[in-house]
């Protein structure tokens, strides 16, 4: 999915979600209760492309993120994690802040959130 400045990144290929936590069609983890959660996301740049994400933890941004693709090797990757303290219902997901029209489909297979 296109995820232009200001929307949340949608990761539809789901592999795992134990709990029904994760929404592949809004990108947001609902919290199905009360816990420590660690998420971790991994996000590949095409050519020339500077993009920066945060994770966003009921609308608060608590990390940033900065990815920085270049033309000498098109495919770059950034990663980032952190451990929040979640209570049930509260929203987690992560942000396009900078950077515009990034494509999780065709930015090759790095892209990856977990929780």
């Amino acid at each position: 999915m296109i995820s232009p400045n200001g929307q949340i990144l949608v990761f539809s290929h789901i592999i795992t979600n134990v709990g029904g936590g994760y929404n592949e069609n809004t990108g947001v983890f609902t919290a199905p209760r009360d816990c420590v959660y660690v998420f971790f996301r991994r996000i590949s740049g095409i050519n020339n492309s500077i993009h920066l994400f945060e994770f966003t933890l009921i609308g608060s941004a608590k990390t940033q993120n900065l990815l920085l693709g270049g033309s000498a090797n098109p495919y770059r990757t950034s990663s980032n994690s952190i451990v929040l303290q979640v209570r049930q219902g509260d929203r987690v997901w992560i942000k396009m802040v900078l950077g515009g029209k990034h494509n999780c489909a065709d930015a090759g297979g790095d892209q990856t959130f977990s929780g």
